[in-house]
């Protein structure tokens, strides 16, 4: 099977949602033929072969930062992409084109699906949807709620990432489509812990991760802020983003320079590293449209707290997998540290549960019902053409 992937965001570009498309593309890879339409920032190559994936870069304006995207470079990058898309078409005959967050990938997709006669998938991803803490939330704009539903009532299939993402789709934008939830999988990873001195921190501390885009969605502020009264833990917060200055300047009014530390980007290996040096995963996300820090804390066999709203809720369950929460609320985070610190028996139990009910997300698994999504829909194409 020869597919096209159109995703504004892949790495080292984004968040989860690009990260997601390259575990997807680089598992696909193995026994078809992957090429990927995606931004190009800076230094990086207008094509490269990685990983087994043919991954084409577009120019965009406006592209400020690796972390995230700005309004201009997500319109700028459909037309980019749709050229790019005519070039590559014409080289290549694919046989399924998948595009992954419906606004901005699912505009250029449509177009070239519809110009070179290829199915189309759309994959709802998340903030494409629905985004609380942005006024452009497409959930807020009329004109933005009636593209989504006319690009979703063109593809010929239409996933989710999540069941949240799904019901969200239905209820503030109207879709009358068949959605079929496909979660986000997880490639495994063994990297052993890091020493605990290496991190600042001593075997005796209690130390709590988190990881995220330095955004207002991330719900960082909120997390500093109770942080104030939480003296029997230390934080490490893995990630970059424009909020980097604010939450620096959060730390130094709130006296947590000897409590939180801020790491920035790290590979991988480093960021599994952390994972399972630490005690406790904690989020104070907005919204989360699947949450894949999740899964990775999960394999980590980290106890979670979490908001209580999110494509999370498919996996994570109250009181077995971690404690979720409602969002914005300081004092709900607080005790929830608190109830972890003190009852160890509870968090060596969450542990066991998310070690083994992680296994149920790994890459294999996913991809494998994307895979098989996509050859359903290209059967169905060329029965119904």
């Amino acid at each position: 099977m020869n597919i096209l992937f159109i995703n504004f965001e892949y790495p080292p570009l984004g968040g989860g949602g690009g990260v997601m498309t390259a575990q997807i593309a680089e598992e696909l890879a193995k026994h078809n033929t992957v090429h990927v339409i995606t931004t190009a920032f800076r230094d990086t190559k207008k094509y490269e072969f990685l990983h087994g994936v043919h991954v084409h870069r577009v120019a965009v304006i406006g592209r400020t930062a690796m972390p995230t995207a700005t309004l201009i470079s997500l319109l700028t990058f459909a037309p980019s992409a749709f050229l790019r898309g005519l070039q590559i078409t014409r080289k290549h005959a694919f046989d399924v084109i998948n595009a992954h967050f419906v606004i901005p990938s699912g505009l250029p997709a449509f177009l070239l699906a519809s110009i070179r006669k290829i199915p189309f998938v759309v994959t709802l991803v998340g903030g494409d949807i629905y985004d609380p803490s942005k006024g452009i939330s497409p959930h807020k704009h009329a004109l933005l709620r009636a593209t989504i539903r006319y690009i979703v009532s063109k593809a010929d299939a239409v996933t989710a990432i999540s069941q949240d993402t799904k019901q969200r789709a239905i209820e503030l934008h109207g879709v009358k489509k068949r959605i079929d939830v496909i979660p986000i999988g997880l490639i495994l990873n063994e990297t052993p812990a890091l020493p605990r001195e290496s991190l600042g921190f001593t075997a005796q501390d209690f130390v709590c991760v988190s990881i995220g885009r330095l955004v207002p969605r991330k719900g960082y502020e909120t997390l500093l802020t109770a942080w104030k009264d939480i003296t029997n833990a230390k934080l490490i917060i893995i990630g970059d983003g424009p909020m980097k200055h604010d939450l620096e300047e959060l730390i130094r009014r709130y006296e947590l320079s000897d409590r939180v530390r801020l790491v920035g980007s790290v590979s991988e290996q480093e960021k599994y590293g952390i994972l399972r040096a630490s005690d406790l995963y904690v989020s104070t996300a907005q919204h989360e449209g699947f949450g894949i820090v999740f899964l990775e804390a999960m394999s980590a066999g980290l106890p979670i707290i979490a908001a209580n709203d999110g494509g999370q809720k498919d996996f994570l369950e109250h009181g077995k997998h971690a404690i979720l929460i409602p969002p914005h609320d300081c004092k709900a985070v607080i005790r929830a540290i608190d109830e972890l610190y003190t009852d160890e028996p509870l968090r060596k139990e969450m542990s066991r549960r998310n070690l083994e009910d992680v296994q149920n997300y790994t890459i294999h698994t996913t991809a494998g019902a994307l895979e098989k999504k996509l050859l359903d829909t290209i059967t169905t194409y060329e029965h119904s053409n």
